[in-house]
Order: structure tokens, then sequence, then C-alpha cells
């Protein structure tokens, strides 16, 4: 159809540049594949300098582009080092997914407070670096950015043995939507995607476990578990056109747990 607001591709990110922490495994690789496939420019973050390589080469052959970069979001000098590459390369910074995370499985009254600490740091703080350096370069520059926060179904509600990381996962909910309210009149839209149980590396141990794995199915609506493809598309939406007045939100992207 012609003379429509589709006559254009609104997924297109041709020309957009994002960042992508915690992309060499898991979601924040197949978000970073996504976006690379609708013609974004990538950063690729991890922990390793040798994993954030091997990854950006990987894609790059696949006819992506990007380029590595090792920082911890925990470490706001690391983190304005990324951003700073970033536009020293590339010119700009469209695009932040705050995507890095990690958990520890024990119950409340045994954990410590350095495991609260290195989980919700690493979880919530990071996301908060993160999304407020990029939100500087964005409103510096008059970008209409995005910035997509991932949260967890385990943000939405409780789940035994994972205290910090759904303390730190609803926290990212909240940010987003503070961030949102905050950044709003620059043009820059903020939300939180919730997955539920996907196949990845920091879900291996209770997929691993048969009666686990089943009590989890049988609370999601679908009778299934996501696929890291799902969620790339989630935030493929964000990241484009296509989300441009949906700001402060979540997305329960987590086969139906959450909807009862």
């Amino acid at each position: 159809m012609k003379n429509t607001p589709f006559d254009i591709p609104i997924f297109d990110l041709t020309g957009k540049v994002a960042v992508i922490t915690g992309s060499t495994t898991g979601l924040g690789y197949g978000m970073a594949v996504a976006f690379c496939a609708y013609g974004a420019k990538v950063v690729i973050n991890g922990l390793d300098e040798e994993d954030c390589k091997k990854i950006s080469d990987e894609i790059n052959v696949m006819g992506g582009t990007t380029i590595p970069f090792k920082a911890d979001v925990r470490n706001r000098q690391e983190v304005q080092a990324m951003v700073a590459k970033t536009v020293e390369t590339f010119g700009k910074l469209d695009i932040m997914v705050c995507n890095a995370g990690i958990g520890i499985t024990k119950r409340i009254v045994e954990m410590s407070d350095d495991e609260w600490d290195e989980v919700v740091d690493t979880d919530l703080k990071g996301v908060f670096i993160c999304g407020a350096e990029a939100a500087k370069v964005m409103i510096e520059k008059e970008i209409k950015g995005r910035v997509i926060n991932i949260s967890s179904a385990g943000g939405l509600v409780g789940t035994k043995n994972i205290a910090a990381y759904c303390a730190s996962k609803s926290g990212v909910i909240s940010l987003s939507k503070t961030e949102a309210m905050e950044w709003g009149r620059y043009g820059i839209t903020a939300n939180a995607i919730c997955p539920g149980y996907v196949p990845t590396a920091i879900n291996s141990v209770p997929l691993a476990i048969p009666r686990v794995k089943e009590h989890i199915l049988a609370k999601t609506a679908l009778k299934r578990l996501g696929e890291v493809w799902e969620i790339a598309a989630v935030a493929l939406f964000l990241a484009s056109d296509a989300s441009s007045i949906v700001t402060g939100a979540y997305i329960a992207a987590d086969m139906g747990t959450t909807c009862n």
C-alpha cells in the first residue's frame, strides 16, 4: 500500500549504532545478530576480551558490522570508555541494550552480603550506569535514542532461591520507568523486557533438573520455553521506529508465566 506510515520498513535499523552489554553469549548474542541483520552497527561487550573479539569476528563474517569492547558494567570508568569508543568509531550512539546479568542460587538466609552485592551491582547498578552514560551522549548529540533494559519474569513475581536476582530485576523495571520520565523530553525512550525461561547459560542449572523444568513449563500458558531469537525480536521492536511512542513500559516475553 502506498501513502501510509508503513511505506517505510519500520523495523529497519540501517544507520543505527547500538551497544549491547553481555553480548558474547545467550540473549545478548541473539540481539547482536538480530540488530546486525536489520542494519545496525553493534558494539560487542563482555568481561573477556578474547570472547568479545571472537563473537565480533564471527558476526562480521556473517555480514554484520561490529567492534569488540571489554568492559565491566559495574565500573563507570570502563563503561564511559566503551561509550567513548563507540562514538569515536561510529560517530554516535542510538541504542543502549543493558543486558549483562548474573544470578546466584541460594536461600535468603544463606546468602552473604558479598553475594547479594555481586548480583545487585551487576543486574541493577550496571543497568543504571550503562543507561546513564548512554543518555548523556544521546542528549548531548540530540539523538532520539533507545534504552532497552533486560529485566526478567523474576522481576514481576517472586521466585525461591534467587532473591537478589528478583530484587534487581524488579528494580530494573522501576528504573526504566524513571528513565522514561526523565529522558522523554529529549525524545529518548526507555523500556524493559522481562524474559521467561530461555535455554541459555544462566538458566542451565534449573533446566537440567527434570522436575524443575517440568514445574517451569507447567507455569507457562504456552507450555514451552522461549527461544533466544524470540527475545531478540522483542528487543528489535523496542529499538526500531515501530515502538516510537512506547516508553516506560515492560514487555513480559515469558510465555505467559506471569499472566495469572
